[in-house]
């Protein structure tokens, strides 16, 4: 699945080409899957290969990570502490919490994404936290919510609607919109509010993330309706941050493997993560009582 080809697969694991072809038979075979289409030297994955990759994926990292693990025990650096989270939050509030803790210590961490329309595959024992927009159904982790969102509206800097006091999703309407993909919480949230308003919104560009939405926005290819710590992260010479009068709201949650009170160092990560989302979110994110 990583290499593309037998041969390059064959490399990686130091088995030769035949070894490999045979093995991918044997568990195809026990598996009761087909697993690949032949195409020439090519292994083209099936979509049985791409569900059956989520499942086992978790596990062949763990085996990947045997060896730094050998290494941390034996010089006692403890482990890594992994967190889990979307995409429009790696861009700005995790990375900040990070630094934080990191002026403040030695603590290791690992950093992976995680895909709503997927779900968290973590939630298998992999990650010791995630930080998502809820509700997110695709989990078994425990969710705790831990701050609400005010959605703004992100205009290129000279635009005229960043003179505006008041501004609705109705005057987005006519707008060169940029819009987030239909699979995302926020775009379903704005296609709902203008339904309510009467008006239709008709994307010129879709983008599958926030990060990238507001970097069309900042080179003034149109507007677009984003979460707020995104939005700012981009600095007002580059993106104009205003406020809707529309109530949109996204609420910021944990996952955690368990409802029990979680490790010190996990406990540690949620609070960073928290004072980031205070100070990022510039009077658009208001914290929650855990």
């Amino acid at each position: 699945m990583q290499a593309g080809t037998v041969t390059g697969a064959a490399s990686v694991i130091f088995r030769t080409q035949p070894q490999v072809s045979r093995m991918i038979s044997a568990l195809e075979e026990s598996l009761g899957l087909k697993l690949f289409e032949r195409e020439g030297r090519r292994l083209i994955p099936t979509e049985q290969a791409l569900q059956f990759l989520q499942y086992i994926e978790p596990l062949m990292l763990g085996l990947d990570g045997i060896a730094n693990s050998a290494e941390d025990i034996k010089e006692k650096r403890g482990k890594r502490l992994v967190i889990a989270a979307e995409p429009f939050l790696l861009h700005a509030l995790v990375p900040d919490a990070l630094e934080r803790l990191s002026r403040n210590g030695n603590a290791k961490f690992a950093v992976d994404l995680c895909v709503r329309g997927l779900g968290l595959w973590m939630s298998r024992g992999v990650a010791d936290l995630g930080v998502v927009a809820l509700p997110f159904s695709q989990t078994d982790m425990n969710q705790v919510p831990f701050a609400d969102a005010e959605v703004v509206l992100a205009l290129p800097p000279q635009h005229p609607l960043t003179r505006r006091k008041s501004i609705g999703i109705a005057d987005v309407a006519s707008e060169r919109f940029i819009a987030l993909r239909p699979s995302t919480l926020l775009r379903a949230q704005i296609d709902i509010a203008a339904a309510r308003a009467g008006v239709a919104i008709n994307p010129v560009i879709e983008a599958s993330s926030g990060a990238a939405a507001c970097e069309f926005v900042a080179r003034g290819l149109g507007v677009s309706i984003s979460d707020p710590i995104v939005a700012g992260s981009f600095g007002p010479s580059r993106v104009a941050v205003k406020r809707m009068t529309d109530a949109l709201h996204l609420t910021y949650g944990f996952l955690a493997p368990n409802a029990g009170a979680p490790p010190a160092a996990v406990r540690r990560v949620m609070q960073a993560i928290t004072e980031a989302a205070e100070k990022l979110g510039a009077g658009f994110v208001k914290l929650r009582q855990m």
